[in-house]
C-alpha cells in the first residue's frame, strides 16, 4: 500500500506578498504646522519687544546676567543686584520682561515633528475611529443635535473634540509609534 500524503492546507486571508507589517502610514499635519508657524511669528514679535526693553539679544535672563557679569570681570565678588545698580538698569523691569517672554515659549518648526506615522498593525483601529468621527460629524452637519462632548471620554480619548470647529477628530498621538 502506498503512503497517505496530506494536501498542504491553503492559507487564508491576505496573501503574504501584500502584507507589510513594517510599513507605516504617514502624512504631514499641515494644520498643526501652520498653527506653530503663527505661534513662532508671535514669539518673534515678543523677542523684538524684549530686545527693545533690554537693549540686548539674549533669550534668557541667565544669559543676560552672564553678559552683565562679563563686562566687569574684576568685580566678580559683587552681587548681581549691585551690577544692575552700577549699569543703572531697573532690575524688576528686566526680570518682568524676561518672565513674560519666557511664558510664550519658542515653538519648534522642524517639519519632521509634524509628520504623523501610524504603524500598519494599528491602521485598522485608526480607520475604525476615523469612521466613527466622520459618522458623528455628518449627523451634526445634517442638523441632528447630538451631545458629542461625552464621546471622547467614553472611547478612551482615542477621539478628541476640536472645540474651535465643534468636530470630532481621531487622536493620532494615541496611534503613533512609541519609541
Amino acid at each position: 500500500m502506498s503512503e497517505l500524503q496530506a494536501k498542504t492546507k491553503r492559507k487564508r486571508g491576505r496573501p503574504a506578498k501584500y502584507l507589510q507589517p513594517d510599513k507605516a502610514f504617514s502624512w504631514f499635519d499641515e494644520k498643526e504646522y501652520n498653527y506653530q508657524v503663527k505661534c513662532y511669528k508671535d514669539w518673534e514679535k515678543a523677542f523684538e519687544s524684549l530686545k527693545i526693553i533690554t537693549g540686548a539679544e539674549f533669550e534668557t535672563l541667565a544669559e543676560y546676567e552672564a553678559d552683565l557679569r562679563s563686562k566687569y570681570p574684576d568685580l566678580e565678588k559683587l552681587d548681581i543686584k549691585q551690577l544692575y545698580i552700577l549699569e543703572n538698569i531697573d532690575r524688576p523691569t528686566i526680570e518682568r520682561a524676561y518672565a513674560e517672554f519666557c511664558a510664550i515659549g519658542k515653538p519648534d518648526l522642524n517639519k519632521e515633528n509634524y509628520t504623523i506615522n501610524i504603524p500598519a498593525e494599528r491602521a485598522g483601529e485608526y480607520g475604525l475611529y476615523l469612521n466613527i468621527c466622520n459618522a458623528f460629524n455628518q449627523l451634526r452637519e445634517d442638523g441632528k443635535h447630538l451631545n458629542i462632548a461625552v464621546l471622547p471620554s467614553t472611547l478612551g480619548h482615542r477621539i478628541v473634540l476640536n472645540e474651535a470647529e465643534m468636530k470630532l477628530e481621531v487622536n493620532v498621538h494615541h496611534f503613533k509609534y512609541t519609541t
